[in-house]
């Protein structure tokens, strides 16, 4: 391997006040902002091989209290299970979670970043080889044709990301998503999506809307949906387009569309809900996203998330 780093940076009381991804958001800077802010640390580590890229970086709450120790470790295990489970298609562990020094965050990534970029390298080079195996045995092209496919065989790559996205007198929300190319027609998007933290005891928000009011959340999933293809297409788009247009899953209620798999994700403005691609429509749509305002999901919102957000719902 080549052109390793390690870059760890000490960012204090960095305050992002509402910049979701995609989102419109308000930095703060004010002194009461700064003084009630999580700290964070940053680390990034880059590498490569002979076919592949890695990048992984990240920022995580400085473990100074009970609340901020949790959360650390809760993060830490997140992205323990991300990276070790990379181009994984069997649902099968890659290689084992870390298992040294828990308080050693630097060593924990340091192994992750480590494992990852050998099992990258490990796959990368095997799929060349069956590439190459492949094209020798290809009696339908030309020497030069195959020295042309040789000059431009894929190089993996794989991205991930956590950083602070918010981070508000009651909660902070930290972004957990990748980018993983394996030598396909294209790359895909991924991770564990917006992580919403409770800062008077560090535990995770994890179910902002009630799974059991998914027919009642109806109406408000497509608003917000058609608002997305609208703002793209810069047409106004019918209900009964929008069912046309999203590939909904076939073991669900005919025309219900189903809650995200990313948790919602806290705004100034509402909540932001975020689909994954492919998850509700097909790779050109992206990843259809919307904010829904506070007084109109507060109905179907869950007791965590109300005692989360009262502030925003008075």
């Amino acid at each position: 391997m080549k052109k390793s780093s390690l870059i760890v940076l000490t960012l204090v009381w960095l305050t992002l006040m509402c910049a979701c991804s995609g989102q419109k958001g308000v930095k703060g800077a004010s002194t009461e902002a700064d003084s009630v802010g999580v700290a964070v640390k940053h680390f990034e580590f880059v590498d490569s091989a002979d076919y592949a890229y890695l990048t992984i970086n990240m920022e995580l709450p400085e473990a100074s209290d009970e609340a901020t120790e949790k959360m650390q470790a809760y993060l830490l295990q997140l992205a323990g299970n991300r990276l070790s489970y990379v181009a994984s298609y069997e649902d099968r562990r890659a290689y084992p979670l870390y298992h040294g020094d828990s308080n050693d965050v630097a060593a924990q990534l340091t192994y992750y970043f480590k494992e990852t970029m050998l099992l990258l390298d490990t796959l990368s080079s095997n799929d060349v080889s069956e590439r190459k195996r492949y094209l020798e045995e290809d009696t339908t092209l030309t020497a030069e044709q195959k020295a042309n496919v040789l000059s431009e065989l894929p190089h993996w790559s794989y991205e991930y990301k956590l950083q602070k996205t918010a981070d508000t007198l009651n909660y902070v929300v930290f972004l957990s998503q990748d980018y993983v190319f394996t030598g396909g027609a294209h790359g895909g998007m991924g991770g564990d999506g917006y992580i919403t933290f409770d800062k008077t005891d560090g535990h995770v928000v994890s179910q902002f809307v009630d799974t059991t009011r998914v027919a009642d959340v109806q109406p408000l999933l497509i608003e917000g949906l058609k608002q997305y293809y609208t703002e793209a297409s810069e047409q106004q788009m019918t209900t009964e387009e929008l069912f046309e247009r999203l590939q909904l899953p076939f073991d669900g209620p005919k025309h219900q569309i189903p809650l995200p798999m990313w948790q919602p994700c806290p705004t100034s403005e509402g909540l932001l809900f975020c689909y994954g691609q492919y998850e509700i429509a097909c790779y050109a749509d992206g990843m259809p996203s919307f904010v829904v305002p506070y007084n109109k999901i507060k109905p179907f919102l869950t007791k965590d998330a109300l005692n989360l957000l009262r502030d925003y719902l008075k």
